[in-house]
């Protein structure tokens, strides 16, 4: 049976123009629950894009349990074209699990996550490059204790991502999820605010190999072919945080570096100029590593992260 899209809202007196869409899709035989979670950051399209087709494409009839849709979390800057809540300029992500007394961003984080998320027994959020930013595909995990840590990992490598890396970002969606017992992943899936089909049917068919893994649907995860920086044969790797590096200058960044290049630590990543043309600032690799995460906007601006390397191996970094 598939119900909705419901609209879930924080407070009744705001629920004409503050409103969360969510799907159930009610398996014929019972499962477990699967919740995913979409615009939280609403510039981030791909995850929106999979997560409505997600509630339209999996079958009742073949699924056992139940899937939870939230294609968007943050309505409001979804129509405004902006990463925070316009309401209160709050970037929800980082809230959870919210307030019941807060300002409107920390009510609808306390809604969602209090209603919905916390009754599923798997959650997976999809995040990914903003207006200004590109990355590789990758796969977030979440973990309080071994147990909820080892599920967690074994949902991002049966996604198919071949990129995953453990987070322990406090306030996100995903760790207070896994706070809670409830194993939990993220995408990090998603180029310059863009809608690119490609990365929207990854996330569909990541999520559909996490359902097979569950027993929630029939048959073995799928590999995802054609990933960015990857051969198809490639196994899963893990990565870690190895380094990050900021602009301390405003001014015209230039860049040729791409997500996936393999950087060598002190190589130069890009130059700030002023409007005579003058080099303000170099950026140089922090490590030796592979680019996830870079900024892709031409407008630099002191304290903001122009990139982030990632090596082989597990770290304790925050990130979303």
């Amino acid at each position: 049976m598939r119900i909705g899209p419901y609209w879930l809202h924080p407070r009744e007196y705001i629920r004409h123009y503050l409103l969360m869409p969510f799907t159930v899709v009610r398996g014929a035989k019972d499962g477990p629950m699967l919740v995913q979670t979409a615009g939280c950051h609403p510039t981030e399209y791909a995850g929106i894009d999979a997560t409505i087709r997600l509630s339209n494409v999996v079958d009742p009839k073949e699924l056992k349990g139940t899937f939870v849709a939230v294609p968007c979390v943050n309505v409001a800057g979804f129509f405004e074209r902006t990463y925070v809540n316009p309401i209160d300029g709050k970037n929800i992500q980082g809230l959870y699990p919210g307030r019941a007394d807060g300002t409107i961003s920390e009510m609808m984080a306390y809604t969602l996550f209090n209603e919905i998320v916390s009754k599923a027994n798997y959650h997976i959020d999809c995040h990914g490059g903003c207006l200004n930013e590109s990355e590789l595909w990758s796969f977030i995990y979440y973990g309080t204790n071994d147990d909820i840590e080892r599920k967690s990992e074994e949902i991002a490598k049966a996604s198919g991502i071949k990129y995953f890396w453990y987070s322990v970002y406090h306030g996100s969606l995903g760790m207070e999820a896994a706070k809670r017992g409830i194993p939990s992943g993220a995408y990090e899936l998603n180029s310059q605010g863009r809608l690119f089909p490609e990365e929207s049917s990854a996330i569909v068919e990541g999520t559909l190999n996490v359902m097979r893994h569950l027993g929630m649907l029939s048959g073995q995860p799928k590999p995802i072919k054609g990933q960015p920086s990857t051969t198809d044969d490639q196994e899963a790797e893990a990565y870690c945080v190895a380094g990050a590096n900021y602009f301390t200058k405003s001014g015209l960044y230039h860049t040729k570096v791409k997500p996936g290049d393999l950087l060598k630590q002190g190589e130069i990543v890009g130059t700030v100029s002023d409007f005579s043309g003058e080099v303000l600032e170099t950026i140089r690799a922090p490590a030796t590593g592979i680019v996830l995460w870079k900024i892709d906007s031409p407008v630099a601006l002191p304290g903001d992260t122009a990139v982030v390397v990632h090596t082989k191996g597990k770290s304790t970094l925050s990130a979303t």
